[in-house]
């Protein structure tokens, strides 16, 4: 079925009302086979992230409808696959799965992405991989936070039964000349 410009015309439209909401990270690929882009897709798919291969013509239709600008301009040239978040909080389990893709398919070349609209270049992307997910992030800070306060009521319990001890005991008399 042919597309025609008008139809090109509204997908590019969508296309940008999706970049505009949502983190979107771009690739590159040869050589990729079917089965090994289903695979990225049921990867990706827990993470409510998707996989999608789309024309050059529309990702620079949409980039300029979104009105972001990559600091790579070949973001839009050769073969094209594009992944939307749907789940900001998720960004960096979906670049963690995209950077070891792309290490086990050499014929993918992570090209960067938008993260709350700011470029991503490759090497963010692969410092982002890195890090934990912003739950569990967040879960470790909420474990520090405890382990903090409990020192610190610790050491408040210990303060006040020293003062116990010494209020509870008598107070030595004062030696006679």
């Amino acid at each position: 079925m042919k597309i025609t410009k008008t139809d090109k015309k509204e997908l590019a439209k969508e296309l940008g009302k999706e970049f505009a909401a949502k983190d979107t990270f771009f690739a590159t690929f040869s050589g990729m086979k079917f089965k090994d882009a289903n695979g990225l897709r049921d990867t990706l798919r827990p993470n409510r992230a998707r996989f999608q291969v789309v024309r050059n013509t529309l990702v620079a239709h949409a980039l300029e409808n979104a009105s972001l600008k990559p600091a790579d301009d070949t973001v839009a040239t050769g073969p094209t696959a594009v992944v939307t978040m749907d789940d900001a909080n998720e960004v960096t389990r979906v670049a963690k799965a995209l950077v070891a893709f792309a290490k086990a398919n050499p014929g993918v070349k992570w090209k960067g992405g938008f993260y709350e609209k700011n470029w991503l270049s490759p090497a963010d992307m692969e410092k982002l991989s890195k890090i934990g997910s912003k739950p569990e992030l967040l879960g470790q800070l909420a474990g520090t936070l405890f382990t903090a306060i409990a020192q610190i009521r610790y050491v408040l319990d210990a303060v006040k039964e020293q003062k116990e001890k010494a209020a509870g005991a008598p107070a030595a008399p004062a030696p006679q000349a």
